[in-house]
């Protein structure tokens, strides 16, 4: 089983978004593929509410998958290429995590 993990950073607006809205819109986005695709095992999206300053990200997404082949297909997803695509407007910096977990 593969656990995906993925840590952002928002910008502080977008097209006159403010960050709260922004991080909103990009978890309910992220919430909505658990529904759309197969690959995913199980899918949670968490809002950092406390940390702070330049070591903290204010989304984090952790999925879990059944093979590295079922992670690449989520990866390559039409559904999971829109949210892609939507996040390249609003995030400032991204970090990824696949673990194998035995």
């Amino acid at each position: 089983m593969i656990q995906h993990v993925v840590l952002w950073k928002i910008k502080e607006e977008f097209n006159g978004t403010p960050k709260h809205l922004l991080i909103q819109e990009f978890k309910q986005r992220l919430e909505s593929l658990r529904n759309e695709i197969d690959e995913i095992m199980s899918l949670s999206v968490s809002i950092n509410t406390l940390a702070h300053g330049p070591q903290a990200s204010d989304l984090c997404l952790v999925s879990t998958h059944e093979s590295f082949e079922a992670l690449q297909k989520y990866a390559n997803h039409p559904k999971h290429l829109e949210v892609v695509a939507y996040a390249k407007n609003i995030v400032e910096e991204r970090r990824v995590v696949d673990a194998e977990i035995l």
